[in-house]
C-alpha cells in the first residue's frame, strides 16, 4: 500500500487538495541547543513537496519556539494572512497554538491536521505552558471542518493531550506505529508520507 501511495502522489493531476494554501507550524524543543535542521523536520520536507506540485506552501520558523510566547508566534503567523480556505497544520505546540488561534480568531477553515498535538504541559516548569492556556469546550469542533489527529507511542503527557483533543474536537485519529513524537529520531527520516497523502488526497 506505501509503494502505491508513493506512486500516487507523483501524480498531481489527481490531487484533491485545492486550498489557497497551506501553513505547516512546527513544534517547539526543549532549549535553544536541541532545535532540528530544517533538511531534518518533515514540515520543510511537506513544504517542498506541496511547492513542487504548484501549491502555495509555507513552513515558517516561528520565534524563540524554545520559549514560545502566543503573542510572538500569533504576529509572525498572521503574516501569511490565514483564511477560510487554508489548510493548517501543526505539530505538537504548533497544534496547540493551531487550536487556540482558531478559537481566539473565530476564524473556521476547512480542514485542520494536528500532529502529535500538546495541550498538558510536561511538568510545573515547562516554558509551553502558557501557549496551552486556553480551554477546550464541546463547541470548539466547529474551528474547522474537518479535524484530521495524527498520533502514535509519544510520551505520556502528549497521550493525555491527546484525550482532550479527541473529546473536544471530535477529529479523524489516524494512528501510526512506532513514531513516537514524530521527530527524526525515531521517524529515521525527514519525510512523512502519510501526511502528505492526506494533505492531497483526503
Amino acid at each position: 500500500m506505501l509503494l502505491f501511495n508513493n506512486i500516487r502522489m507523483k501524480i498531481s493531476k489527481h490531487t484533491k487538495s485545492n486550498f489557497d494554501k497551506y501553513i505547516i507550524i512546527h513544534g517547539c524543543p526543549p532549549s535553544e541547543n536541541n532545535i532540528i535542521p530544517k533538511s531534518q523536520r518533515w514540515m520543510n520536507w511537506i513544504g517542498k513537496e506541496l511547492i513542487k506540485r504548484g501549491l502555495n506552501a509555507f513552513a515558517p520558523d516561528m520565534p524563540t519556539p524554545w520559549n514560545p510566547k502566543y503573542e510572538g508566534w500569533k504576529r509572525e503567523f498572521e503574516k501569511y494572512s490565514p483564511n477560510e480556505n487554508t489548510l493548517l497544520i501543526g505539530h505538537s505546540c504548533g497544534a496547540a497554538f493551531l487550536v487556540r488561534w482558531l478559537l481566539e480568531s473565530k476564524i473556521k477553515v476547512r480542514k485542520l491536521i494536528l500532529v502529535a498535538p500538546a495541550k498538558v504541559p510536561e511538568g510545573p516548569t515547562d516554558k509551553r505552558k502558557a501557549l496551552y492556556d486556553f480551554e477546550l469546550r464541546p463547541e470548539s469542533k466547529k474551528i474547522a471542518g474537518e479535524i484530521v489527529i495524527f498520533t502514535s507511542n509519544d510520551f505520556e503527557h502528549h497521550l493525555k493531550s491527546l484525550e482532550f483533543y479527541k473529546k473536544y474536537l471530535n477529529p479523524r485519529v489516524i494512528k501510526l506505529k512506532n513514531k513516537v513524537h514524530f521527530l527524526i529520531y525515531t521517524m529515521g527520516t525527514n519525510e512523512f508520507p502519510e501526511l502528505l497523502d492526506e494533505i492531497l488526497y483526503k
